[in-house]
């Protein structure tokens, strides 16, 4: 029976080492998002039921654009407008914006599903040809700020941005990290990456992730203007309690083998 046990126990360690964190991936070029609309919601995690990931778009929204690439949906839109330095042909959520004046801008937010009691941890997204322009007719400055994610209990958690493109500048600290284009950048091809950033939540208890988008202040009406939002990445763990079900499973198991151990005739028992 002590064999038995420890077997058992064992099986419960492994169960919840082996499912100590599970990572999930919104790729957009397995999904649908219908042309112009606003919100959509993904089941993109095969161990949570139903929809894990909602995806909205706010704010302004009267200003978004048809995309430049054929067949020239109307964005929010899945496209293939840019290529981000990357050889695989990639596909983004694209947003083009022609904003009527400085002050305006739309809010993206990732909302994870309320299913994930403990919400989510080390949630990862590229941004794609954030950048600038100041010549034949073009006059913007893609603008990324109020880049936060909020946890299960409604803290802010600042974000780590890394892998900055050439033509993308980053000022401020914590909650009031900017990112900011700096000089044109080709969408598609050698160079392509030059507008890239990676915005990171190296945390745990997350809920949603949310950010800005607009042409900052140095463009009174700004031009055409658009970025993509490439694939999500983020990781589940597993509630505490799975591990305390498979203890109880265990100890319910022990206590049943007991009982049939004693009704052995030759007084088998452990």
């Amino acid at each position: 029976m002590r064999l038995l046990r420890k077997i058992l126990v064992l099986f419960c360690a492994i169960s919840a080492f082996a499912g100590s964190a599970s990572a999930v991936l919104v790729d957009w070029s397995a999904l649908n998002w219908p042309a112009g609309s606003l919100s959509n919601s993904y089941d993109v995690d095969p161990s949570s039921a139903g929809n894990d990931v909602t995806v909205t778009i706010s704010g302004d929204t009267g200003q978004l654009q048809a995309s430049l690439v054929s067949p020239n949906p109307q964005t929010p839109a899945i496209t293939r407008a840019f290529d981000g330095g990357l050889g695989t042909s990639p596909k983004t959520l694209e947003l083009a914006l022609d904003l009527s004046n400085n002050s305006q801008f739309v809010t993206v937010t990732i909302n994870f599903s309320a299913q994930y009691a403990s919400g989510v941890s080390n949630v990862s997204l590229q941004l794609f040809d954030i950048d600038f322009n100041n010549a034949g007719g073009s006059t913007y400055q893609d603008v990324i700020s109020s880049i936060y994610a909020t946890s299960t209990t409604g803290t802010q958690i600042a974000p780590t941005i890394t892998g900055l493109g050439s033509n993308v500048s980053l000022t401020g600290t914590g909650l009031n990290q900017v990112l900011s284009g700096t000089a044109s950048t080709v969408d598609l091809g050698a160079g392509s990456g030059a507008g890239n950033a990676t915005i990171s939540f190296n945390a745990t208890d997350i809920s949603s992730i949310t950010f800005r988008y607009d042409s900052g202040t140095m463009f009174v009406n700004p031009t055409y203007q658009h970025i993509g939002i490439y694939n999500i990445d983020y990781e589940v763990i597993p509630e505490p309690g799975a591990v305390g079900a498979c203890l109880v499973v265990v100890g319910l198991a022990v206590l049943r083998s007991h009982r049939w151990l004693r009704s052995r005739p030759y007084g088998f028992v452990a």
